[in-house]
């Protein structure tokens, strides 16, 4: 955060060697946002870049019905969601240059669960990370 402004960020650990399943879960999830991220520009109605993310996934048996995003801003009570803007299947909404967004890829499983996420900056070429950290799951043995 700096000066109210926000760079929302997820990343998910492990503790010891990853489960087979939550390893290729990550593995998935990086390549759709990949997909999403490449999708993300200005004249791109934001349901592209769900559908984006969702094509990715699937080819590994997964699926996302829900948002992958949603606009952010300076930080106001209660939140710093700017609530104008959100990437799921039913959003027409076109995508400008100078919108931030919070890429926000959370796959809720029985048991176990997988977040990545990344704020971004749209910009005439295309989305900015705003915190470039590793895109991978982070393991501690």
């Amino acid at each position: 955060m700096h000066h109210r402004y926000h760079v929302p960020l997820a990343r998910t650990v492990s503790l010891g060697r990853p489960p087979h399943e939550l390893d290729r879960c990550a593995g998935a999830v990086t390549e759709g946002l990949q997909a999403a991220l490449e999708r993300m520009r200005p004249g791109v109605p934001a349901r592209d870049v769900h559908a984006a993310f969702t094509r990715v996934i699937a080819q590994y048996g997964y699926t996302k019905a829900s948002r992958i995003g949603y606009s952010i801003g300076i930080g106001y009570p209660p939140d710093w969601g700017e609530h104008t803007i959100s990437l799921r299947p039913e959003e027409t909404t076109v995508l400008q240059s100078g919108m931030a967004l919070h890429v926000i890829l959370g796959m809720w499983m029985d048991g176990w669960g997988y977040e990545l996420s990344e704020s971004v900056l749209l910009g005439d070429d295309g989305p900015e990370r705003l915190a470039p950290l590793p895109q991978e799951l982070v393991v501690k043995i």
